[in-house]
């Protein structure tokens, strides 16, 4: 049985669902009606545990959600509002995936497949891609992908919708044998036919709200006074006041119309009651020369029942909702390290599914080109001894005797990133999210910590395997050229390329929990994360091919980098944002300068200015108390060696350099790339501060004002002294800003608690808000400054 009491839910200011009460019985089918955005599909996903109720309590046999939810995963059947299938697959291949995330052993789910194709006269088709299905055979197979394990529940959202008659009935059909079977179903639909033909009871909403429920016949009496009959005369009454006068005494209602008669019976009435009262009405009829030649019963529609629901007024929700159980947000590190081991079978299935669907993408040519230009470059360097032309010439000068060698780190590059902007799209979460199948998996009892790993783990592995593969033959081909390949980098080579193809996948799991607005891409956060990502990755790698002795200890800065973020994208993992997109909400109206978002946040940029003020006021006393003039001054005030006398400023006699349209234009197109560039450096810092806690971005602050106010104490004497002052306050004021904005976000971080993923949601976007109102203007500021200084030449 399926039991909901009071269930609430809201996105942001719009209520979806405002005090649901349901019941269905097993063997019961319950069909929801309503208008568009009336709440139902929301019903569903809160039943099926994709979203998660502000109120209200939801137990399936006595299963109540969110404690036993992976329990109700595996005996529950969803059908979406659309199929939502993987169009790349064949139906074998799609339902035996999904056969094995239900846990239906191999056998038996190969066997019901053929037996549901056959039902579904979709055997013929086995071979042919699901792109290629129409609508009604892709509502098939969603259709028997839901019921594949037998479920004790199934929720279907509109599942004729769409479908020609044949089809629809065929549908109806399917459901009525799985309430047959013991099953609960719920479901919705907008075709008022199709709730008469396969319903057993009936619920209606309206705004969030079940307005009126119950069996058809039981709706029909609360829309009607009674029973309604009409009588066809064989010819119109000469004198109708005795009939009319009779009918008023003993029927509800009545009209006289021509040859028609028209009466209401009480619903109780019974049949003989309805029988004598019909030959009693014959009687009367015959006395006035008209009997009847023949007696319907208007049965009440459903259309009438449903328009007179949503016409009724509307209802207040109640005052004392249903308290829901508590949610724990987020995994916790030693249960998301833990199931690492319990990966094995899911990455043995999962594997060979995704790559076969990466394979017949049909644009992994484009990879492979890029291989064979790399193993080229490898055949040049053997041929030549370096790199052609003057790619070869900065190697020699850069690495020396190890210039061929170091012409390896252009395989890795190429394949890893060429490899990833492949594979991400056709593997794991990014996939489903990105061809709108995210919620069918999310129905599945795949744990938490597996969907992470099922992002994560193929891509990795594809990675490694791939990058290995072709890394081995350009060292092949170094060899054959007699040159001395370096063979004990290859391992190396599959570290790093598992590296990096982990931390971009982690890092895309991060983005779709803080900026799902961003689409599957992650927008500016993946952006600004493929840099952070080789840079860590690719540093171990430049240490091994020029052998640094440092070589194996910066293998722990990839190794502790990709720990820290599995252990930040568990600690912010929630099922329900993966299936945000944001185009619900309410938008509002943007200023440029947010003024809430200032206030509520004051403290935070203030803090950052004092971060900047403090450091840079300490330093510029130290600097003009000790005299110094320069920074020759300060190296030797360091290392104790004496300083010399204060230069005199030089004073310049040259005329003033006559300013004309090529230095504005110069100056102008200077001050625009520092103002970019600046605000580039910025986020970026505050990106990579951020998965280490902020420490970066608070000692780069430090830092800075310090040398500012160094630089400041040396007065008019100082070298650049203009520049530095003036460009370099407005620089340092723009990262103290930045700083600042930034400050809550790793507070979020250091002392977050209980719904760590909403603070830090809140944290970025008051920065975004921030930024673009406070640090974007003293961005544009240092330009003016820059555009100002190079212009007076």
């Amino acid at each position: 049985m399926i039991r909901v009491e009071g269930l609430r839910k809201s996105f942001g200011d719009v209520r979806a669902v405002d005090g649901v009460d349901l019941q269905v019985e097993q063997g019961e089918i319950l069909v929801l009606l309503g208008q568009n955005g009336a709440g139902k599909s929301t019903t569903l996903r809160c039943l099926g545990g994709i979203l998660r109720p502000d109120a209200g309590l939801i137990e399936l046999d006595g299963l109540r959600l969110p404690e036993h939810l992976d329990s109700v995963r595996a005996r529950l059947g969803v059908v979406p509002d659309q199929a939502r299938l993987y169009g790349r697959n064949t139906a074998p291949e799609y339902l035996d995936h999904f056969g094995y995330l239900y846990g239906v052993p191999e056998a038996i789910r190969r066997q019901r497949i053929d037996a549901l194709l056959e039902r579904f006269e979709l055997a013929d088709r086995k071979t042919t891609v699901l792109a290629a299905y129409s609508r009604g055979m892709a509502q098939k197979v969603a259709l028997i992908r839901a019921t594949l394990h037998e479920p004790d529940w199934i929720f279907c959202d509109e599942p004729t919708a769409g479908l020609d008659p044949v089809a629809a009935a065929d549908m109806r059909r399917y459901l009525e044998e799985q309430k047959s079977r013991g099953a609960a179903l719920i479901v919705t639909t907008h075709v008022l036919s199709e709730a008469e033909l396969m319903a057993d009871r009936i619920a209606i909403m309206r705004r969030g709200m079940v307005v009126t429920h119950g069996a058809l016949d039981e709706l029909r009496q609360q829309a009607g006074q009674g029973r309604r009959f009409l009588a066809h005369l064989a010819r119109p009454l000469a004198d109708s006041q005795e009939v009319s006068r009779w009918l008023r005494e003993h029927a509800l209602e009545h009209s006289l119309e021509g040859d028609c008669v028209r009466y209401t019976l009480p619903w109780q009435a019974s049949t003989e009651e309805r029988a004598e009262f019909a030959a009693r009405l014959q009687a009367l009829l015959a006395e006035q020369g008209a009997p009847f030649h023949e007696l319907e019963e208007e049965e009440t529609t459903l259309e009438s029942v449903y328009l007179k629901a949503m016409a009724a007024p509307a209802v207040e929700s109640k005052d004392n909702p249903v308290p829901s159980s508590p949610v724990a947000s987020g995994i916790r590190a030693p249960r998301m390290f833990a199931s690492i081991g319990n990966q094995g079978s899911m990455l043995r299935h999962a594997l060979p599914f995704y790559v076969s669907s990466w394979w017949r993408r049909g644009d992994l040519s484009w990879v492979m080109y890029l291989n064979a230009f790399v193993l080229l470059l490898v055949v040049g360097t053997s041929l030549f001894g370096q790199l052609p032309g003057v790619a070869g010439q900065v190697a020699q000068r850069f690495a020396g005797g190890q210039a061929l060698q170091a012409g390896l780190l252009l395989p890795l590059f190429f394949l890893s990133f060429a490899l990833l902007e492949s594979i991400k799209s056709s593997i794991g979460i990014w996939w489903e999210k990105a061809q709108g199948s995210l919620e069918v998996l999310l129905y599945t009892p795949v744990d938490d910590p597996s969907l992470i790993w099922l992002e994560v783990l193929p891509g990795a592995v594809v990675s490694a395997v791939w990058v290995t593969v072709w890394a081995a033959a350009g060292l092949a081909l170094l060899t054959l050229f007699g040159e001395a390949a370096p063979w004990d980098l290859l391992p190396v080579f599959a570290f790093v390329a598992a590296a990096t193809a982990y931390w971009a996948a982690m890092g895309r799991m991060l983005g779709f929990m803080l900026f799902p607005r961003e689409g599957a891409a992650g927008g500016a956060w993946s952006f600004l994360l493929s840099p952070v990502s080789a840079a860590v990755a690719d540093l171990p790698l430049a240490l091994f091919v020029f052998r640094s002795p440092l070589a194996p200890a910066s293998l722990l800065l990839p190794v502790t980098a990709c720990v820290a973020l599995t252990i930040l994208c568990g600690v912010t993992f929630d099922r329900e944002r993966l299936m945000e997109t944001g185009l619900t909400r309410i938008r509002r109206k943007r200023s440029w300068l947010p003024i809430g978002v200032l206030r509520r946040n004051a403290a935070a940029v203030v803090a950052g200015v004092v971060l900047a003020a403090a450091p840079a006021g300490i330093a510029g006393t130290i600097s003009a108390n000790a005299h110094w003039h320069s920074w020759s001054d300060v190296r030797a005030a360091a290392t104790g060696a004496p300083i010399g006398p204060a230069q005199a400023a030089l004073v310049s006699n040259r005329a003033p350099a006559q300013v004309n349209g090529v230095t504005v234009a110069a100056a102008g197109l200077s001050g625009i790339v520092a103002t970019l560039a600046l605000m580039l450096l910025l986020v970026m810092l505050s990106f990579a501060a951020f998965f280490l806690l902020g420490f970066p971005a608070v000692a780069a602050l430090v830092a800075g004002a310090a040398v500012w106010g160094v630089q400041l104490g040396f007065g008019s004497a100082g070298p650049l002294g203009i520049w530095l002052a003036g460009a370099g306050g407005i620089a340092l004021l723009a990262l103290a800003l930045n700083t600042g904005a930034a400050l809550p976000i790793y507070w979020s971080l250091v002392f977050g608690s209980g719904r760590r993923l909403d603070r830090l949601r809140e944290a970025w976007s008051a920065y975004w808000a921030l930024f673009r109102g406070l640090v974007i203007p003293a961005c544009a500021l240092f330009g003016v400054v820059v555009f100002r200084l190079l212009a007076s030449g």
